[in-house]
């Protein structure tokens, strides 16, 4: 399995770069407004900020295995109630100044290793010692490795494989974050390109509302029509402003929508009609089968990945609960090579051992003194309940998270599905909302010509005027649903990013959008 941590860069189509910057706030086209919004986005630069912070978790497993430096000291003043028949003395009292020093770790095996230096001043007055004060050093190996429960490198590395997995599922997140935005942007830059034509279309039909208006007063100048006609002329010129300041609300209320999903970036003199070409009525194309549709999808669909993770690292978990169903069987053993320094008594014999505290470390190197020890150490909870009930849940959240899966395939298919009835039905009302429109010119063209002869009159003129405006504009939003089916066809079968040439490249490092 690839890694899921991407870099994603930006290609126009024909696979050519953005010549786009991050701050640009007028884009030209529906790609450097994904872009920009690639960019600019606060909902995706969230999912960013957690792919960061899955990196950091991933750290934090990782640094059980860290090597660890320790060191302590420790004061010690006593006095013990003594009695001896060598000596008088019905006290022992002393002091002890002792410190320690050393490096630990955590191997993948389970194994934990600890070596320390360790030494010790002493003093007391205590006539058996013949040193006083004295020095004692110690060099110690303590070893202690798992013989059943927490053996081998794939039960202690558990919890980082499983923050690994957690991460690529942030990352496929932020990714599935981005298809979403992307799909946003495409609808709102075809919507706002269509409430563009359709204002211009508005725009025609009051045109015509004038016109009409403006001949009807010169013919009921002329005595040839009522006054009914001249106000139903301005009946109608009134009604299609209405319309017009509806249409100009509605594009505007949608880029206010569009300029909020780029963190209010967009520039007061961006013109919506730049970002779709003119020529919408681009070549159909043909309609795979479902079961094509569905073999992509289940390559492609990032939910489908994300949960993928999940039945891993609940599989994970299931091996390691497993495991901690055996009894702790842990087999220990400590060496350790010591030395012996000091300072004679004046009522003792000479001593080898005398000398200061550096003497010590000496004494310790010739091996003056050693130990070691083993031992085996076995614990285990009588039912062992709890870790039985621990590996029972871990065996359920496999099975759901399967059945999870098996449940995003079904959404999938479905959606794939009705996808499809949405592009064979938007592709059936393009080529209706053709022939309506066509229809509709020519029954307006006759009409003005039989008004022209005196054989109409307005009533008909602006029902046929209505007809001609109202075919171009369904004709308008045929063409914005169909390109919109194919938008959300690609989505459902997770090809959004191919639908706008936006290449994801392996980067074991971080994800970013730096290079857009």
């Amino acid at each position: 399995m690839k890694k899921w941590l991407m870099t994603l860069f930006i290609l126009l189509l024909c696979g050519h770069p953005i010549a786009v910057l991050a701050d640009q706030q007028n884009p030209q086209s529906v790609a450097a407004l994904i872009a920009l919004g690639l960019k600019t986005n606060l909902g995706l630069q969230i999912e960013l900020v957690e792919v960061a912070k899955g990196r950091e978790g991933v750290e934090i497993e990782k640094s059980v295995f860290d090597s660890t430096v320790f060191a302590s000291t420790e004061y010690e003043r006593f006095s013990h109630p003594y009695e001896s028949g060598f000596t008088p003395l019905s006290k022992n009292k002393g002091e002890k100044l002792s410190g320690q020093a050393g490096i630990s770790k955590r191997f993948s095996t389970g194994l934990m290793t600890s070596l320390a230096l360790s030494s010790e001043w002493g003093t007391d007055n205590d006539l058996s010692n013949n040193l006083d004060p004295r020095y004692r050093t110690a060099l110690l190996l303590d070893l202690t490795q798992p013989l059943l429960r927490n053996l081998g490198s794939s039960v202690n590395t558990t919890r980082v494989e499983i923050s690994r997995n957690q991460q690529r599922q942030v990352s496929l997140g932020y990714l599935l974050e981005a298809q979403n935005l992307i799909l946003q942007l495409e609808s709102a830059a075809r919507q706002l390109a269509a409430k563009t034509e359709i204002i211009q279309s508005r725009q025609e039909a009051l045109t015509l509302a004038d016109e009409l208006y403006q001949a009807n007063q010169k013919r009921f100048a002329a005595g040839f029509i009522p006054v009914s006609e001249v106000q139903e002329a301005e009946t109608a010129q009134v009604a299609r402003q209405l319309s017009l300041t509806l249409a100009v609300q509605e594009r505007d209320l949608l880029q206010q929508e569009l300029n909020r999903q780029l963190n209010h970036n967009l520039a007061q003199e961006f013109d919506p009609a730049t970002l779709v070409s003119s020529d919408l009525e681009q070549k159909t194309a043909e309609i795979p089968d479902i079961d094509q549709l569905l073999k992509t999808a289940c390559q492609k669909r990032l939910e489908l990945k994300i949960n993928n993770y999940a039945v891993q690292n609940s599989s994970l978990q299931q091996d390691y609960l497993h495991n901690q169903l055996k009894p702790q069987l842990d087999l220990k053993f400590q060496a350790g090579i010591n030395g012996l320094s000091g300072h004679e008594r004046s009522s003792a014999a000479a001593s080898r051992y005398s000398g200061n505290w550096p003497d010590s470390f000496g004494s310790m190197s010739e091996v003056d003194g050693y130990q070691w020890r083993t031992s085996l150490e076995f614990s285990m909870p009588i039912g062992n309940r709890s870790a039985k009930s621990r590996y029972r849940q871990a065996v359920l959240q496999l099975k759901q998270d399967r059945y999870r899966h098996k449940d995003i395939e079904a959404v999938i298919k479905n959606d794939l599905a009705r996808q499809r009835v949405n592009m064979i039905h938007a592709k059936e009302q393009l080529e209706i909302t053709k022939k309506f429109e066509s229809l509709a010119k020519q029954s307006l063209q006759q009409e003005q010509r039989r008004l022209d002869e005196g054989l109409s009159d307005t009533f008909r003129m602006i029902f046929f005027q209505q007809k001609m405006i109202d075919a171009k504009i369904d004709r308008i939003n045929a063409i914005t649903r169909y390109h919109l089916a194919h938008a959300q066809m690609e989505f459902a079968t997770g090809q959004i990013f191919e639908r706008h040439n936006i290449v994801l490249t392996n980067n074991v490092e971080e994800l970013s959008l730096e290079n857009i």
